[in-house]
């Protein structure tokens, strides 16, 4: 039996997670549950997007991902069940599957009433529709069973990435994340000793190579933030742009918030600056 990851704006503080995770017990006993997490913003679909993005490629194929960021909960929204030809998704139809969806995907309603619970509320559709179907799916239910095929869902506009000349790239950023490191748009970069490679993460801008001795990263206000390879080189009470995780750039400071040291948030236009390697 498949995993079930989960990814919500519940918290901790509210049974909420909880209370779903009985409901998938108690269909799906044997199935193992992982946390991504449940602290995304409330309400936040694009930083679910994103936190779902950066997980799917660890998980063992056929997995099953559980998504309740829902802030339009009780309304026309449809609940979906998702296959992308790696995993399963269950979540609400609001953008929040975004970034994993793929060119070839197949999609249903959720309407099948002995799949979730009886009589659903209008507040709480975790519980009632979504942790039901995620457990069904690991189970092995057909997903047509689900419901009704749909053709198309509904898609996030993807982050600002454009490249107005070889080697600079025009961006924003993201989030904060709990550290205060700001994960920005610009990539997805490889790194290679004191080179970087871009490939693009969206659109088809053209793939180059940047040395990291010449990269800055470029402020609205006129700012210039130099590149570290770690944390630990960049001096106390100064920021950096340094390689992220997941292959995006992130400005960040040394055992410091980088976004209260630079009074940024989300959506601040960036430009990274750099020479070319040609």
């Amino acid at each position: 039996m498949p995993p079930i990851f989960l990814l919500t704006d519940f918290g901790a503080t509210d049974p909420f997670v909880g209370i779903m995770k009985a409901v998938i017990v108690s269909i799906a006993p044997q199935t193992q549950l992982i946390d991504i997490s449940h602290h995304i913003p409330p309400g936040n679909i694009r930083h679910g997007a994103i936190a779902l993005w950066r997980t799917v490629d660890y998980a063992p194929p056929g997995s099953v991902f559980l998504i309740v960021i829902d802030p339009g909960v009780g309304t026309s929204r449809r609940a979906v069940i998702v296959q992308n030809g790696q995993h399963t998704f269950i979540a609400p139809d609001n953008g929040v599957l975004t970034f994993v969806l793929g060119d070839d995907f197949h999609a249903w309603e959720i309407t099948n009433p002995k799949l979730t619970l009886p009589s659903p509320g209008a507040t709480f559709h975790g519980r009632d529709i979504f942790a039901p179907a995620a457990a069904h799916a690991a189970a092995g239910v057909p997903l047509p069973e689900f419901g009704t095929s749909i053709p198309d869902l509904q898609l996030l506009p993807f982050p600002k990435l454009e490249s107005p000349a070889p080697g600079t790239l025009n961006g924003q950023t993201l989030h904060a994340d709990r550290f205060g490191n700001l994960l920005t748009s610009l990539g997805i970069f490889q790194r290679a000793g004191n080179t970087l490679a871009f490939s693009p993460w969206a659109g088809n801008l053209p793939q180059f190579a940047v040395a990291t001795s010449n990269l800055r990263l470029q402020l609205p206000d006129g700012r210039r933030i130099p590149w570290a390879h770690t944390f630990a080189e960049i001096p106390e009470g100064e920021c950096a742009v340094i390689l992220g995780s997941s292959g995006l750039l992130e400005i960040v400071a040394n055992r410091q918030s980088a976004a209260q040291l630079l009074g940024l948030g989300e959506d601040t236009p960036v430009t990274l600056l750099s020479k070319e390697i040609t």
